[in-house]
């Protein structure tokens, strides 16, 4: 327990202090002045880490890593578990533009980075695509149940497990470096861990069939045993004990194991509201917030790259924009076409999953990382109030009171 101890101690000590009273402070902020709470705990651990006043001491230490880390797999397992295939089920027909879109924007920001010797792994980022900020945007328009909302949501959706399966793919690569057979091999494991959720999710859905009252207590409000929270966690963490095992990213796992529970359990309103509760109380603010304060922001480096930090913002927009264009097959509105573009451009929090893997991997530098994280942020600023002010414009048709999508 000696490591422990010492971990706990000292600066460190501090650290946990200052980051969970950002994580309790940093949403009203963020509220009141009407930036995403993300930006806002960034900007928190950048003011307490090295590049800021430097008062929470070494942002490496095991024990403060570790809470991140596993604010990571959280994230990305409600990622996952966010995913609605009841409604990707109803809508199959119309999820082919989606996935052409998506695609696109990926070939395009990929080749955008390519040309311009950013390499791969940023271009992953800035055509990433993710659900939380389009979803909270279309929650507050109260557009959940119109057909542009419904629209929005598809595209998202689709958008962000493109983007899993290609950082994915990306990743085997990175690791095989060049080596045909260890590419092979890392391809046959990623595939043996989509196996082995497959053959999960059918015995889970065996399961609930035979005993539907269990899975009933999973999502019960009021169960005393929290077997749902239990059940969740076991998931999630045995997913990535495989991916371990299968030498791929435990991101994945998480992911995996999140989608998995979303697929298999379609009521999962109070589950998915205690995982979402548990998880962004405190260990996705406490990701967050790491992530600021081993950001290098300084004078100097805003000065070398801000033509790279605008330019990245542009291509984010541009790379969802232009295959937005199709989106006039569907009849879509410019001023539409433009929000939903908009939405799509600012994937923040996936922008900084990306660079903290392609930073791992040693893909990218931190100083790469530093210029694209930064246009995630500005992107997550301006991109959504383009989108509400386009939206509050449009003559969309809202659905009765009582007729609208629960908020969870």
């Amino acid at each position: 327990m000696g490591a422990e101890v010492v971990g706990l101690s000292g600066a460190s000590a501090l650290a946990l202090v200052l980051m969970t009273l950002g994580a309790i402070a940093m949403p009203p902020l963020a509220k009141r002045i009407a930036i995403p709470v993300a930006v806002a705990e960034i900007i928190f651990g950048f003011a307490i880490g090295g590049s800021g006043f430097n008062v929470a001491g070494d942002p490496n230490n095991p024990f403060i890593r570790f809470l991140s880390d596993l604010g990571f797999a959280f994230f990305l397992f409600l990622a996952g578990l966010e995913i609605d295939f009841k409604g990707i089920e109803q809508r199959l027909g119309e999820l082919v533009l989606p996935f052409v879109t998506s695609s696109l924007a990926f070939v395009l920001s990929i080749s955008f980075s390519l040309q311009v010797g950013w390499g791969v792994w940023p271009g992953i980022a800035i055509g990433a695509t993710s659900v939380p900020l389009l979803l909270a945007v279309v929650r507050e328009m109260q557009l959940n149940s119109s057909p542009l909302g419904q629209t929005m949501i598809a595209f998202a959706a689709m958008g962000e497990l493109i983007t899993i399966l290609v950082l994915s793919l990306v990743e085997v690569h990175t690791v095989a470096a060049g080596d045909t057979s260890k590419m092979i091999f890392g391809l046959f494991l990623l595939f043996s861990l989509v196996i082995t959720a497959i053959v999960g999710t059918s015995l889970l859905r065996t399961l609930m069939w035979w005993f539907p009252q269990y899975f009933t207590q999973l999502t019960a409000h009021d169960d005393p045993t929290e077997i749902g929270i239990r059940v969740g966690f076991a998931m999630m963490f045995f997913f990535i004990g495989m991916s371990i095992l299968t030498h791929t990213e435990p991101f994945l796992g998480a992911f995996i194991a999140g989608a998995i529970l979303s697929f298999t359990i379609r009521n999962k309103g109070a589950l998915e509201h205690k995982l979402a509760s548990m998880a962004y109380g405190f260990f996705v603010p406490i990701f967050f917030i790491h992530v600021g304060m081993r950001l290098d922001l300084s004078l100097d480096m805003l000065r070398r790259n801000g033509k790279e930090i605008i330019l990245a913002l542009l291509v984010m927009l541009s790379v969802k924009l232009i295959p937005g264009i199709l989106l006039r097959l569907q009849k879509m509105s410019w001023p539409a076409i433009i929000a939903t573009s908009s939405l799509l451009a600012a994937p923040l929090t996936l922008v900084i999953a990306i660079m903290e893997l392609g930073v791992k991997h040693g893909a990218v530098t931190p100083e790469m990382s530093a210029t694209i994280v930064c246009a995630g942020i500005a992107a997550s600023l301006v991109f959504p109030s383009v989108a509400r002010k386009l939206l509050r414009n449009e003559d969309i048709p809202t659905p009765a009171r009582g007729q609208q999508t629960a908020h969870h």
